[in-house]
């Protein structure tokens, strides 16, 4: 199915979605939660309100998708097909999802609850994390350079760990560095 400059909302009705293309499509309040997405592609398309959680997503392809206040627990962003990857999340739940091993450099993150989230591996270079909740989220051996996390909260990185050259930090921030080594700071 090959969708183009439409609209769809709740009252859609979806048959199988699996290898379908949608361009220039807005979603308001459309609820895939565990819906087979494989293969299919969304270019220069926005959701809003929707929920995508634990979503199929292997050879799935987002190109200049806009993703405002929705759901995506679970998600794994790692199984998308990385050719073109670039997507915004503003006021998204990602609860649990990954990114393990992926190019997040097209990647926006605003507002957001990233808890759990894998980003091990992943190359998240110059990525600005603009008020995203990171509690728990999973930084190992991943690619931090020139990443700002200024007005990010609850992250845990490990400078051991991980590639942090001019990363951007608040001082009152930085035990989240520190943590690894087990410092007494008082």
């Amino acid at each position: 199915m090959d969708v183009c400059a439409l609209e769809f909302d709740a009252k859609s009705e979806w048959l199988d979605l699996k290898g379908s293309r949608f361009e220039s499509c807005t979603f308001r309040n459309v609820a895939w939660t565990a819906r087979d997405l494989r293969g299919a592609r969304f270019e220069d398309c926005e959701f809003h309100d929707c929920d995508l959680s634990n979503v199929k997503t292997t050879g799935l392809g987002f190109q200049e998708v806009r993703f405002e206040g929705c759901k995506l627990l679970g998600v794994k962003f790692e199984l998308c097909n990385p050719l073109g990857l670039s997507f915004q999340l503003s006021g998204c739940n990602l609860t649990a999802s990954s990114f393990h091993a992926l190019d997040l450099r097209r990647v926006k993150f605003e507002k957001c609850n990233a808890q759990d989230v894998d980003f091990t591996k992943a190359r998240v270079e110059g990525v600005c994390f603009n008020e995203v909740d990171l509690k728990g989220a999973l930084f190992e051996q991943t690619n931090l350079k020139a990443a700002d996390f200024t007005s990010a909260e609850h992250w845990r990185i490990d400078p051991n760990e991980n590639a942090l050259q001019n990363a951007k930090f608040r001082k009152e921030e930085l035990s989240g560095l520190l943590e690894s080594w087990q410092l007494d700071i008082n």
